[in-house]
């Protein structure tokens, strides 16, 4: 009876063994049906590896980074808009231009070589030869002469680029000229400054007439500007582009060029010859080189211009239709092409371009204008 009761205790353990097990296997089974069946991760498995992740994200963002690299950007350049020398700063002055006599009697010039820009022109229907000179910094220049009055040709060019004008009077006609137009400008020779510092003065050893023996002090005439309350500060495009090097790729050969000015009867001669050793035109006319009266500094440029305008006259005064625009030569070099040259308005800088439309690139130097009739020829060889 033992030994029975012994054998059913045994079943019933080994049924109960086998019950269990039975109802695992069918849990395991419906939890992976319910995953699409795959085996479920045991929940505690799935939080340790989320705490493992989280861990190597925190790690991964906290190591150093490198910053990106930048390439160093270039610093500006600044060029003098007139002779497209670099200069520290963009030029915000004040553009001074001042009168001076080219007639045969009324030379040597003073002060002339020093400009940035001359401009040659016929101011007079009787012969009457002139120059505009233009300078960045007038007050550095010690005497300039000899000065002659304003035209309306060269009240128009000082309207083209907002010069203050300084100049030895001028006509009713002139003066009222320059006045209409707005033109600041004023006679050297009427004003003097206090602590004994002028405009002007006269030459007495001069042997010229009395009227060509009047010469400008430029930190005078810069002096009475700022006295005047006229502005010293305008920023605007002056016109001119330059580079390093403006010699013409493609110009034809001009080691001597001849501008032969002409309107009706008159005619006036200009020969700029070209120096190899200083990389300049020698301005040479009425058969001799053209120098400095006070230094002896020979009168020379890095750039020559001809510019073909349509000229006229009112009453006894040339003047010129610039906002039509016109033709012309550039040399640099000892090389010249044709180019074409215009202005917006009255009110504009002129502009220089290649025969292609693109921007005349001119040499870092000073620079001369002729401003010559249809009537007027140039030759170069």
């Amino acid at each position: 009876m033992r030994k029975e009761m012994k054998k059913m205790k045994r079943l019933l353990a080994l049924i109960l063994a086998l019950t269990m097990l039975l109802c695992g296997c069918g849990a395991k089974e419906e939890v992976s049906v319910q995953n699409g069946g795959e085996e479920a991760a045991p929940a505690q498995t799935n939080a340790a590896e989320e705490e493992t992740n989280a861990a190597e994200t925190t790690e991964a963002t906290t190591e150093p980074t490198t910053e990106p690299t930048t390439e160093p950007t270039e610093p500006p350049i600044y060029r003098n808009p007139l002779n497209g020398r670099i200069i520290d700063e963009p030029f915000t002055g004040r553009l001074h231009g001042h009168i001076i006599s080219n007639m045969q009697d009324n030379l040597p010039h003073v002060g002339l070589v020093q400009a940035d820009v001359v401009f040659e022109t016929y101011a007079n229907m009787d012969n009457i030869v002139r120059c505009l000179a233009l300078y960045s910094d007038i007050a550095s220049v010690e005497a300039i002469g000899s000065t002659r009055s304003t035209r309306p040709i060269f009240n128009d060019i000082a309207q083209h680029y907002d010069l203050i004008l300084s100049h030895a009077g001028g006509s009713n006609t002139a003066i009222g000229d320059a006045n209409d137009r707005g033109i600041e400008h004023f006679n050297i020779e009427a004003w003097e400054v206090t602590k004994n510092v002028q405009t002007s003065y006269r030459d007495k050893e001069y042997k010229r007439s009395l009227e060509n023996s009047l010469f400008g002090i430029g930190s005078g005439i810069k002096e009475y500007a700022e006295f005047m309350e006229m502005p010293m500060e305008l920023e605007r495009d002056y016109g001119f582009r330059f580079t390093e090097d403006g010699t013409p790729a493609e110009g034809e050969d001009a080691g001597t060029i001849t501008i032969t000015m002409a309107y009706r009867k008159a005619k006036k001669f200009t020969t700029m010859i070209y120096n190899a050793e200083t990389d300049k035109y020698v301005w040479n006319q009425y058969n001799k080189v053209m120098t400095d009266q006070i230094t002896g500094e020979e009168e020379g440029f890095t750039n020559v211009i001809i510019m073909y305008a349509n000229m006229s006259h009112k009453g006894i005064y040339h003047q010129a239709d610039f906002p039509a625009g016109g033709i012309g030569y550039y040399a640099n070099g000892g090389k010249i092409i044709p180019i074409v040259w215009a202005c917006d308005d009255e009110d504009s800088a002129f502009r220089f371009m290649t025969n292609d439309a693109q921007d005349l690139l001119m040499g870092e130097g000073n620079t001369y204008i002729a401003i010559a009739s249809p009537d007027s020829y140039v030759a170069y060889e």
